[in-house]
């Protein structure tokens, strides 16, 4: 009986030492799971932590849309009068689409957070900063085990920072879109960009010489003058048009000079032009080489000239001096006519060529090529000679 007893109590003590390392197994297997979860927790905090994260789901968001607030900002911020806000978002969406980077600007703000420089195509176009965001409550408590511990054993892991980041502020300055168009027109000329036209406040210079007409500004400061326009706020294409004093569309030839912006002469000044040319040509050269009688010379040249005019005066005064001329006789032998500019007020300048065969005493005969630029009066019903330039 008592050997029986002595086996009944071994087994329960067996039992109750097997009970007892059971407990405190799943004890120990509970404290591991919890504590192993809340390292986990821990590691996925600081995942969540790390700046990079924050900066990854700004610039998703930025590469998916092409558009933030920040970005409307930036352009609601910007000039363009001339084109509406549609227009200039979609134009800095499409630029927007080469991709948005990052890069982290160290130094700055230091203190109240992290900064980057946003770029597009190897080109800077605004920044961001981050900053910790102190009013996230996580699933990490640092007063819990196995903390405590860790804090004790192992000082300075757990300062390692678990708070996310958000974004702070973000810029952007899109003005190197920016194109200028910049125009030079006559003065009597409008410009317009996408249909609305530029007032005087566009002009940037003004008073700017015809180079046709340069020779002859002392002369006739009344002649027309040119001026520039310029418009700074241009983003992409836009659709520039000029038009001249009668409203009509214009396109300006880069290589074709002053000249396009000068209406001819009407086929009836243009007659009597050539009509008067041809004759004073001739009697002007014979009367300038002093062949024969000056004063017979001169009567002959004053049909075609103003009285009391520049050549009218130059010509008396040579009277004298064509006397001693060496001159015997001159021959035209061929005659062009080649345009006639118009100037201002009636007045036209017409340009001749003439092959004159002059013989002169002791010289012998000489083929000359002959230019002549010569100040025309037209009243509208006939033309006379002004200058001889």
């Amino acid at each position: 009986m008592a050997a029986m007893n002595r086996r009944k109590k071994g087994l329960l003590g067996k039992f109750a030492y097997t009970l007892i390392l059971i407990s405190y197994g799943a004890l120990i297997a509970f404290v591991g799971v919890t504590w192993l979860s809340r390292v986990s927790d821990y590691a996925e905090q600081y995942e969540l932590s790390r700046p990079a994260k924050a900066v990854d789901a700004y610039l998703e968001t930025v590469n998916r849309d092409q558009w933030n607030d920040g970005i409307a900002r930036a352009v609601a911020a910007m000039p363009h009068e001339m084109q509406s806000d549609e227009e200039i978002r979609a134009f800095v969406q499409d630029k927007l689409k080469a991709g948005v980077t990052a890069v982290r600007k160290s130094g700055v703000n230091e203190q109240q957070g992290m900064s980057y420089s946003l770029r597009c195509s190897g080109r800077e176009i605004g920044d961001m900063t981050i900053v910790e965001d102190t009013g996230y409550r996580g699933k990490v408590d640092q007063s819990q085990m196995p903390w405590p511990l860790v804090k004790k054993f192992l000082p300075g892991i757990l300062e390692w920072g678990i708070t996310p980041w958000k974004l702070s502020e973000d810029h952007y300055d899109f003005t190197n879109l920016y194109n200028s168009v910049e125009v030079t027109v006559p003065a009597s000329y409008s410009v317009s960009i996408n249909g609305v036209d530029l007032d005087e406040s566009y002009i940037i210079e003004d008073g700017i010489h015809y180079d046709i007409y340069e020779p002859y500004y002392d002369l006739l400061p009344e002649l027309p003058t040119k001026v520039t326009y310029r418009y700074d706020n241009a983003i992409g294409a836009v659709t520039t048009e000029i038009r001249d004093e009668a409203g009509n569309p214009v396109q300006i030839d880069e290589n074709a000079g002053d000249y396009q912006f000068i209406t001819p002469p009407d086929p009836a000044t243009r007659e009597r032009l050539m009509a008067l040319m041809e004759p004073f040509t001739r009697n002007y050269l014979i009367f300038r080489s002093g062949a024969g009688d000056s004063m017979t010379a001169l009567n002959n040249l004053k049909p075609y000239i103003v009285p009391g005019s520049d050549i009218d005066k130059r010509a008396q005064a040579a009277l004298d001096g064509l006397g001693w001329a060496h001159t015997s006789s001159v021959q035209i032998t061929d005659y062009s006519f080649q345009y006639a500019l118009p100037l201002t007020d009636g007045l036209y300048d017409c340009h001749v060529n003439a092959v004159a065969d002059t013989y002169t005493y002791g010289k012998g005969e000489v083929t000359d090529s002959i230019d002549l630029s010569v100040i025309v009066f037209d009243d509208g019903y006939s033309a006379l000679a002004l200058v001889v330039n």
